[in-house]
This record gives structure tokens, sequence and C-alpha cells, in this order.
């Protein structure tokens, strides 16, 4: 858990139900200032519901919110530091990039001059000129979604599957943009998805939602532990190995469960490894050399390849 100084947004025991169906069920998130939140499950896991609790769009029916030290009722007074593109970007067809912009900024009481043009090259549309937005790619109208939730500078940008239905290209682009959002404004970005492979490329953490409960918060280092190549040890009683590996000199390992040991270096001892843990007298029930593709180590959490 994330010192509570470092915390730009906490939840605590988010729930919202319908009737008898909990859409989500007491998330406890934890997001650092300046951070890419990966939040990551399949199709009707939560991230949405979610999403527009955190927005303001949705009111829980249990827990607490809290942004920038505020909760409760304080959070009405914090909202315009809060920008979001939930689902489909609501656009203006028979009008251009530029006039969308306006009428926000117009709404937002927001006149200042180059505003616009400076939003429009921040999304990478600065040179679309009077093309309506109807004959826009949908990377484009994504990127001109996320345009319009910047209106207003706000410190936290959520984000709902952005890159949803999306080609490699407008992927790409997409992703280009949050990167540039947090490298040169700073600014914090809740993005959620069901591709875990497209989020490792940007995320800095992750939290991993599956039938309204959160599974896991972990950041993008220990994520590419989990999946990295290694020695997989699986016996009775992991904790007896450990005072041999580490007289064998191991310091990179971890005992993952129950059963399971996993060793991040010297990959080409497990023979000798083997060898000692037998010596010991430890039964070892097998052995292996392995990894795990992001998407495979998602899948086998949330339960294998049967939809939600």
């Amino acid at each position: 858990m994330k010192a509570l100084s470092e915390l730009l947004l906490s939840t605590n025991g988010l729930t919202k139900q319908y009737g008898h169906h909990k859409a989500v069920d007491k998330v406890n998130l934890h997001i650092k200032k300046g951070a890419i939140y990966g939040f990551i499950g399949r199709n009707g896991a939560g991230k949405t519901t979610c999403l527009k609790m955190i927005s303001g769009l949705a009111r829980p029916t249990a827990g607490e919110i809290e942004m920038f030290g505020c909760k409760g009722k304080e959070l009405e007074r914090i909202r315009s530091r809060v920008g979001c593109l939930i689902e489909a970007p609501g656009l203006y067809g028979n009008m251009n990039a530029y006039t969308n912009l306006k009428i926000k900024c117009e709404l937002f009481g927001i006149r200042k001059k180059g505003y616009i043009e400076d939003i429009l090259e921040t999304v990478g549309l600065e040179g679309v000129g009077k093309k309506k937005t109807k004959h826009f790619s949908l990377g484009m109208k994504q990127r001109l979604g996320i345009g319009l939730a910047l209106v207003g500078e706000p410190d936290l940008l959520v984000l709902d599957e952005p890159i949803n239905g999306l080609d490699p290209q407008g992927i790409a682009e997409v992703r280009d943009t949050i990167q540039r959002l947090r490298d040169e404004r700073n600014m914090t970005i809740l993005i959620s998805s069901h591709i875990l492979e497209e989020l490792s490329k940007i995320a800095t953490d992750y939290g991993i939602i599956h039938n309204g409960s959160l599974l896991q918060e972990l950041t993008s280092e220990e994520l590419m532990k989990r999946c990295s190549e290694r020695i997989e040890i699986e016996l009775i009683h992991p904790e007896q190995a450990v005072p041999i590996l580490d007289r064998m000199g191991f310091t990179n390992y971890q005992v993952t469960d129950k059963s399971h040991i996993h060793i991040f270096e010297r990959l080409n001892e497990s023979a000798n490894v083997n060898m000692e843990l037998a010596k010991a007298g430890i039964l070892v029930n097998g052995i292996s050399i392995t990894s795990e593709e992001l998407e495979t180590y998602f899948l086998n959490l949330t339960g294998g390849n049967q939809n939600a």
C-alpha cells in the first residue's frame, strides 16, 4: 500500500449494488500522484461502474472515495479537478474539432487565447483543420474525447477503455497522447482496459478487478517480475527450502503460494537446486524453467478463458 502522503485518490469499501447484483464489491483502490494506473478487467468486471463513481457520474451504494484530501460532501468542490472520458466521446459530428472544444470552453467560461490550439496540439489533432468530426477515424475521435476531458486543466484524468476497438495505429496514437500528458503535465491518469498487453507499455501501476472485486494491486515492476523467466519449484512445504536456497547464495527468489517457489536468477542451476533439496530430504514434486505472457497471467488470475 502506498504511503498516505503520496495518494491522490483512494477508495475504501467502494460498492455499487443494482437490486441483488453487486457490480462493484468493496473495492479499495490506491492511486498515487503522477501515476498511470491501469485498471484491468474483462468486460462486465465492474471497471466502468467504478470510474463513474470516481467521476461523480454515479453514487456509491456504500464505501468512500477520497481525492485530493477531500471526501464525502467535500468532493463536490474539487470535481473540476477531474476530467473524464467514460464510454464513447460525445461529439457534434457536423462540427470540426476546434468548434467542439470551443463549446466546452464556453461552458467552463474559458476564453484564453490559444487555449484550444494548445489542447489540439497536445492530443495530436492540430492539423485536422475544418474536417468534420463525423469523418474522423475512431482513434481521432478518442483523442478529441481526451481533449474535451482536458478542458479546465484537470489534475486527474479518468479514461474508460479509450483503446477499445482501435486499429494498431489508433492504439499507438492514444497511447502516445496519454504518455505525453503524464510526462509534460505531470497528470495522474486512471485508465481502464481489458487489454493488459497494451496497458503494460505505459502503466506504472495496476489494479485487477474481476466480478466486481479487486483481486490485486501491483506496480509495473512487480507485474513484470511475476511474468519473467524463472525457475519454478513445486513442493509440499516451500518454507523448508528457504534455508537451502539461502545457503546456496540465492537472493532473488519468492515463495509465491503454499506450494511454489520462484527463483529469478542463475536459471542454469535448476538441476543443482533439485539435487541440494533432495540431499536435505525435501521432496520436490516438480521443477522447471518457465515464463508467462502478460495476457496469460491476467487470464489465469481471472479464471481462464471463460467470459465474465
